[in-house]
């Protein structure tokens, strides 16, 4: 894996410019890795947790936007993992193993329902033994061809269910795709759902508090992956410009990435073992993440001044990249409120 992974990490660096401004996506890294078998969610009872963790920080610190990508893709298969689809459904697993076809994830406004604040946008009205879907989905990524997107909706009596449904459905209207800080290529934009048929077989819960506990621990530690890759890569650059009077701010290098390394034992043995993954454990361990993350980037910055400053640099596109994570779902002020403040 470690050769293959440094292989496919080349391609990651050599892209992540084009990546990060749109004028390259992220589907030939995901086919690569779905071509060597680094998209397998089936590695042993915890779904190949750890493997995961260790593969979305190594892409990170080669492109957020790439590593990204990946963690919406892994994460629809564990949507599919934790609550198997129906036999028909089932072959879509192998397609997103394999890179061929995208997973989005949208279940950004579950968290908050779950949260007490706000309901979910997406209504679904009975249509025989299935839904039908109507309403909007204001941010999603991966929206490639025919990609797999997983989402939540509002059912009557006040029920909740988690489906399945393909960006070319019909009454599936994507919007355009927008210019945002960075992350271009990543196939985000907004849906609008008119009256979406789902049937039976693309349900995956009508539990939706279940289904988000089961799946929060792969969601929020492969999160905290994303940030530490990030802060690897920052530590790293930073590190090579510690001489004359930047060595003054060694110090805060070496905390850093004592700091850092502090949150990789935590995240790999909570992904190894699934112990210690209550709610306020999760939350802190991607909150420490972040944390370390940007102010490794901040460093970064303070390090190579005026080089650094510009658009195109590599330290630039991570000042872009490290402003995405606290707006990636569950927030920060989600992730404070679950951590306990």
């Amino acid at each position: 894996m470690a050769v293959e992974i440094a292989d496919i990490r080349t391609q990651v660096l050599a892209s992540a410019a084009d990546v990060d401004a749109g004028r390259a996506d992220v589907r030939p890294v995901l086919r690569a890795l779905g071509a060597v078998g680094l998209l397998a969610d089936d590695d042993g009872a915890d779904g190949g947790l750890l493997p995961a963790v260790r593969m979305v920080r190594r892409i990170a610190a080669g492109s957020l936007a790439s590593a990204f990508a990946v963690w919406s893709q892994r994460m629809v298969l564990e949507y599919l993992r934790c609550c198997p689809p129906s036999v028909d459904v089932r072959a879509l697993q192998d397609l997103l193993r394999s890179g061929e076809v995208t997973g989005a994830t949208a279940l950004a406004p579950a968290v908050v329902d779950l949260a007490g604040r706000g309901e979910l946008p997406l209504v679904a009205e009975p249509d025989g033994d299935g839904w039908r879907l109507s309403g909007p989905i204001s941010w999603a990524s991966n929206l490639f061809d025919d990609a797999v997107v997983v989402t939540a909706a509002r059912a009557p009596q006040e029920g909740r269910v988690v489906v399945l449904f393909r960006l070319s459905d019909p009454g599936v209207d994507p919007g355009p795709v927008p210019e945002l800080l960075g992350l271009n290529g990543t196939g985000t934009r907004t849906l609008a759902l008119h009256d979406v048929a789902v049937p039976r077989g693309c349900v995956l819960t009508d539990d939706l508090p279940d289904f988000m506990a089961l799946c929060r621990p792969a969601m929020l530690l492969t999160q905290a992956a994303l940030a530490v890759g990030l802060a690897d890569a920052s530590l790293a650059e930073s590190g090579a410009h510690l001489t004359g009077v930047n060595a003054v701010l060694r110090g805060d290098h070496e905390d850093l990435a004592g700091r850092r390394d502090g949150i990789v034992i935590a995240l790999e043995d909570q992904a190894s073992s699934q112990s210690g993954t209550g709610r306020a454990r999760l939350a802190r361990t991607r909150l420490d993440a972040m944390a370390v993350a940007t102010q490794a980037v901040a460093l970064e910055t303070a390090l190579c001044g005026g080089t650094g400053y510009r658009a195109g640099s590599t330290t630039g596109r991570r000042v872009r990249e490290v402003a995405f994570l606290p707006v990636q779902a569950p927030t920060l002020a989600q992730l404070r409120h679950d951590a306990g403040g």
